[in-house]
């Protein structure tokens, strides 16, 4: 029994990264597409030129191949969320579950219902209001990014909720303690920066394309302009949101921020790995002392500067949370777990005196 619920734990974890794999393979096309095509469209309103007309309808039609497998791989993941997880689902639902219904109730019909007019509202409606329609369809797939990674904040970073001991549920105390959470705030805008530059990337690759085939190059000209510009704006604000996105991951998962700095013995003045081979066959926890990368090359303080702006700061390692650090307050993993252990016990005694009464 026990080997069947770890094959059924594995094939569930399988299923679900499969499908979110796929899913965000197109899902940050759209995010930036949306824009891209609102700015085109907005220029062809504003100078009445057809040629950006076009342009207009050949983004849009690249878009809504790239809007119809994310949705589709979008709903397979909220149901894998009742199936593949349902105790997870039940154990933290009145939380998670808020955000993923605000944005299927407000953001996913705001996108799709303009979606319609967007698309086949062309000479049925006027400019303005198709144009509206263009910008709202990119507003509404960005709103609906946003309470998707608010639900997923949470799930990294709990907070404005409490444990029900009656129930064994955690409970929302504090909407917009979810909602605005430092971690939601810099994964939502991290997120979405980033998706814009890769949808920049995309459209200035199919034009490139144009170009090197001499094939509607009036097209590939002007797309790659709009594109270059939005991704060059894009990758500036990337790059802040990254920094501080890193850096809360810091403060709130610690060990996740170590695991992919590759930082496993903490130090003072902590640098920064540039690049480096990992020694897998020293990295086990029966070696003591291994030789974590085979060649690596690294910025002297640059870590500790860039994650506490002082370049003499401590930055505990993996080692630290595995192993516990007393003198930075770290408890080790096996404390962590006997205190879980310890709690569990607690919560089962308080239910069967429950029951007794």
């Amino acid at each position: 029994m026990e080997h069947f619920s770890l094959a059924l734990l594995n094939w569930s974890r399988a299923q679900f990264a499969l499908t979110a794999m796929y899913h965000w393979l197109f899902v940050p096309l759209t995010l930036g597409t949306s824009f891209i095509i609102a700015i085109m469209e907005t220029i062809y309103v504003k100078t009445g030129d057809e040629i950006w007309k076009k342009i207009t309808k050949f983004w849009m039609t690249l878009f809504a191949i790239n809007f119809a497998i994310g949705v589709a791989t979008g709903i397979i993941l909220e149901f894998e969320f009742g199936t593949n997880w349902s105790n997870y689902s039940w154990f933290v639902g009145d939380i998670f579950g808020a955000p993923l219904a605000i944005e299927g109730i407000m953001a996913f019909f705001l996108e799709s219902t303009f979606f319609a007019v967007m698309f086949f509202g062309w000479n049925k409606v006027s400019k303005g209001f198709h144009l509206t329609s263009t910008w709202m369809v990119a507003i509404g797939s960005n709103i609906s990014a946003l309470w998707i990674l608010v639900a997923n904040a949470w799930m990294q970073n709990p907070v404005g909720m409490h444990f029900n001991a009656e129930t064994a549920r955690n409970e929302m105390v504090n909407f917009w303690a979810v909602l605005f959470s430092p971690t939601a705030i810099n994964k939502f805008l991290h997120t979405v920066s980033s998706s814009y530059v890769l949808s920049a990337i995309f459209v200035l690759g199919v034009s490139a394309w144009y170009l090197l085939k001499n094939k509607n190059v009036e097209l590939a000209k002007r797309s790659a302009v709009v594109a270059s510009t939005f991704g060059l704006i894009a990758i500036v604000f990337t790059i802040f949101t990254g920094d501080g996105s890193a850096r809360e991951a810091y403060r709130v998962q610690p060990m996740k921020y170590d695991s992919f700095e590759g930082h496993y013995y903490g130090a003072k003045g902590a640098p920064l790995i540039a690049f480096g081979i990992f020694n897998t066959h020293r990295l086990t926890m029966e070696n003591q002392n291994p030789k974590v990368f085979t060649y690596k090359f690294e910025v002297p303080k640059l870590l500790s500067l860039m994650t506490t702006f002082n370049p003499n700061s401590y930055i505990p390692g993996i080692n630290d949370y595995i192993k516990g650090n007393k003198a930075m307050g770290i408890v080790s993993y096996s404390e962590r777990i006997k205190m879980g252990k310890t709690a569990l016990a607690a919560l089962k005694a308080f239910h069967e005196a429950r029951k007794a009464q």
